[in-house]
């Protein structure tokens, strides 16, 4: 049980209304419990089961993530190329073309923050589906975070991992654009494989 609200707020220097806020707010989310008795904080077990999807994401750790994406991502490519208007692909082409004028003397971060960030979620978009558009916005702060450490090194030991990345991406564009959704699948896997065995053995 945590302490009582005069105790708490004296320890934070707050009004007890702000802390009834922050409590509030904890609750909805699932991490404490209040009651006549006082106020409670979760079993660990409890919080993951009702906490929201980007923290459950944000606390995965790489080996999950990096799972989650392989099964996530090529569905998303599929309905992607059955769906994706011209201005979709008009926003894919943009980025894709981006992504070719980065050079290895730009930060990894850079390409990083561009293919699985607006190339990912533009595909996430092009399904037109709000569902997969929301479960990718509420993962990819912690895909990049969870991912970036790991590929700038391997990306600083072979240099060759940035073309193979923008080519992979090239063919599942392509594959959108062209409506061929089994590609788009494949191709996405086989992106996401290869992101996989680099994150994991550089």
């Amino acid at each position: 049980m945590m302490p009582n609200e005069n105790v708490v707020s004296e320890q934070l220097g707050i009004g007890r209304s702000t802390l009834r806020e922050a409590y509030t707010a904890l609750a909805v989310f699932g991490f404490i419990r209040r009651s006549k008795a006082g106020t409670f904080v979760n079993e660990i077990d409890n919080i993951v089961n009702i906490a929201p999807f980007s923290i459950t994401v944000e606390n995965s750790d790489l080996n999950d993530l990096l799972e989650f994406r392989y099964m996530l991502e090529g569905e998303t490519a599929s309905y992607a190329a059955k769906r994706a208007t011209q201005e979709d692909i008009a926003q894919l082409e943009y980025y894709y073309e981006k992504t070719k004028y980065i050079s290895m003397g730009t930060m990894v971060a850079a390409i990083v923050n561009i293919v699985l960030n607006y190339i990912c979620i533009q595909v996430a978009v092009a399904t037109h589906n709000k569902l997969l558009m929301s479960t990718m916005m509420a993962s990819k702060d912690s895909f990049e975070n969870g991912i970036r450490l790991a590929m700038r090194e391997s990306l600083t030991q072979n240099p060759r991992v940035i073309d193979v990345t923008i080519e992979l991406h090239g063919k599942i564009i392509e594959a959108i654009k062209s409506g061929d959704y089994q590609t788009a699948y494949t191709a996405m896997r086989e992106h996401i494989s290869y992101v996989n065995l680099t994150v994991k053995y550089g």
